[in-house]
């Protein structure tokens, strides 16, 4: 066993680290990060630095996934890739990321009405790894589009809903608050990866529904104080009031109920 053991960046011997994924989303199996949930307690945390050794990944490992799940893989999957672009002034690369975008749209479509479809499926591991070996964002010049993975804690946070539920609502929105400083940008990547051209607010409207259409719920249920959001502690660029402004476009009822001063 000798010959398999590794040590880990806190010194720790250990055995090879070997993934068999089941639900093809984010490539968490290319990531130097493991996160571990008590849900009994709320406490996570991440252990950063260990590194799999293999991973084995076979598109039909995934089809006991339900219809929902199955959206979600592709969802989060642009969600994140659109993060990984967003910034980045390569024209090369960047082009990259926006091809590889609209594929992913284009499998997303498919397994709704054919999940069973493998070649769908097996393109997701493709997108993992272009996503984790940087071919698009080798140009990023800003890091503004990370901030999502901060600000996707507050709705898992205030109504209790998973990561990917969280991060795929809030991101239109998202884009919308960060167009206050990055316009251009973002106008860029929605005219190229979506073809949506004119206005911002136009524009992530029509993302909100695409992800519906995509099978996503865009909205959050239930009733919030502002001062819930001002007590989570977030790091986040976005200033307080971006925050409650982008919480409350995600709310069933946007009225003045919906988020309480």
């Amino acid at each position: 066993m000798g010959a398999y053991r590794r040590k880990d960046p806190y010194g720790l011997e250990r055995l090879s680290l070997i993934l068999l994924p089941t639900y093809p989303s984010s490539g968490s199996e290319y990531g130097l990060g493991a996160v571990a949930v008590d849900p009994q307690s709320g406490v996570f945390g991440t252990a950063f630095g260990i590194a799999v050794d293999h991973a084995i990944l076979v598109p039909g490992y995934s089809l006991s996934l339900g219809k929902e799940l199955t959206e979600y893989t592709g969802l989060v999957t642009l969600v994140q890739l659109s993060a990984s672009m967003l910034g980045d002034q390569n024209p090369i690369s960047c082009d990259a990321g926006i091809s590889v975008i609209r594929n992913v749209q284009k499998a997303a479509r498919r397994l709704m009405n054919h999940p069973d479809d493998l070649n769908a499926r097996g393109s997701d591991p493709v997108w993992r790894l272009h996503r984790h070996l940087r071919p698009a964002g080798i140009g990023k010049e800003e890091n503004y589009s990370y901030d999502i993975y901060e600000v996707e804690f507050i709705p898992e946070a205030l109504f209790g809903v998973s990561y990917r539920k969280s991060l795929t609502t809030l991101f239109p929105r998202f884009l919308n608050v960060m167009a206050d400083a990055h316009g251009a940008d973002i106008r860029r990547y929605l005219e190229g990866a979506f073809g949506y051209t004119g206005d911002l607010v136009t524009s992530t409207d029509r993302l909100i529904d695409l992800f519906s259409e995509l099978g996503a719920d865009m909205y959050f249920d239930g009733e919030v104080k502002e001062e819930q959001v001002r007590s989570l502690p977030v790091e986040s660029q976005l200033s307080m009031d971006q925050r409650i402004r982008m919480i409350r476009a995600c709310m069933c009822n946007q009225g003045e109920y919906a988020l309480r001063s």
